[in-house]
């Protein structure tokens, strides 16, 4: 890859510093335009900040902004620039349609509608190239658009085919071989940097956990040049005290952290929560339940398992999942006069002096 611009080289540093560090970076996704409590989405407000006067220090974004699902791209822009002048550090996900189905809705991933072989055919001389790179355009339009107030590009953490070890997306491993992974990782990076000239970009690489040796997390792996930042997602289903989840966390983060260290890279939970599903009686809750949460000092039992670990410390930031809704949320808010049941716990979490949130003198 060409050279890439100054700031990504201080953005990369700012994670070095921090996965050398005992302090892990606090990530929250959406958090600057989605939130319960959210009423400007301007990214002058998250339900972290309207919880503890500060944004969390990384904020996850997605391409779904593109199609009208998480709000639209001239407004995400205006997000961006807010969060990067409060100091935060974004990280762009991709949750693309399947480019072998006529319409653009974000579910036509789904494994429950025939996936027609797309992930071979978006490559380059397949008959659908031509529409995924008119995609990767509108991404390169999108990180072109992100300037801050000296006109330079916005760095930010580039993180495509999430989860592909997995196979609810259509470039998951039941979808889409080993090899021609790589290959699309490696065309759609290449792509960006070679012929859309992006320089403002760091790449991870963040298949599902858990892992129990190096071959399962690098069975996909793209190769050192195409890489920047090694993740893991991982979500504690249907909890329950005692079900061995924060150990076999810190066991996978083991081995996430003995990959970084042979191959020269940082790494971190590129997603994580806690989800109660079907567990609370009266409503199917993908993350936290309103009320009634059986493990509520989930954060707290995390941050001792990570702090307990050198693999849990090392590692440069976590990122939890977005408050859609009162019902489909991952982080406790206030609003009103209604304050969740695990707020305290997470208030603890988060002013550890171990987690680390966006700079306090930079806040709108």
């Amino acid at each position: 890859m060409d050279a890439r611009e100054p700031a990504v080289t201080k953005l990369l540093e700012k994670l070095e510093d921090a996965s050398y560090s005992d302090v892990i970076l606090l990530g929250h996704q959406n958090a600057g335009h989605i939130g319960v409590s959210v009423e400007n989405t301007d990214g002058t407000e998250s339900d972290v900040k309207n919880l503890l006067g500060r944004h969390p220090a990384v904020v996850g974004i997605d391409t779904l902004a593109f199609r009208g699902y998480e709000g639209n791209m001239l407004d995400l822009v205006k997000t961006v620039k807010q969060l990067h002048k409060e100091g935060v550090i974004i990280t762009l996900s991709s949750h693309m349609p399947n480019f072998s189905l006529g319409g653009e809705e974000f579910f036509d991933y789904s494994p429950n509608i025939p996936d027609g072989n797309v992930g071979e055919r978006i490559l380059e001389g397949g008959d659908l190239n031509p529409k995924y790179r008119r995609f990767l355009d509108e991404i390169a339009e999108f990180l072109a658009k992100c300037v801050d107030i000296n006109g330079e590009r916005i760095p930010m953490i580039f993180r495509p085919f999430h989860e592909c070890n997995g196979s609810w997306f259509w470039w998951g491993k039941d979808h889409l071989s080993d090899e021609k992974y790589i290959e699309l990782y490696r065309y759609t990076i290449d792509y960006l940097t070679n012929k859309k000239k992006i320089r403002n970009l760091l790449f991870s690489y963040s298949p599902n956990g858990f892992f129990e040796t190096q071959e399962d997390f690098l069975c996909r792996y793209p190769g050192d040049d195409y890489v920047d930042i090694l993740g893991m997602d991982i979500y504690h289903d249907k909890p329950q005290k005692g079900d061995g989840f924060m150990e076999k966390l810190i066991g996978s983060l083991e081995i996430l952290a003995s990959c970084a260290q042979d191959h020269g890279k940082i790494y971190a939970l590129t997603e994580i929560g806690l989800r109660t599903l079907d567990q609370i009686p009266g409503g199917f809750y993908e993350g936290l339940a309103p009320s009634g949460n059986l493990f509520d000092n989930w954060f707290t039992e995390l941050l001792k398992a990570l702090t307990s670990s050198e693999a849990g410390l090392r590692m440069a930031y976590m990122l939890f999942w977005a408050n859609f809704s009162d019902t489909q949320f991952w982080i406790p808010y206030v609003k009103g006069d209604f304050r969740h049941e695990m707020c305290d716990d997470f208030i603890k979490f988060a002013t550890s002096d171990k987690i680390e949130l966006a700079p306090p003198g930079m806040q709108a």
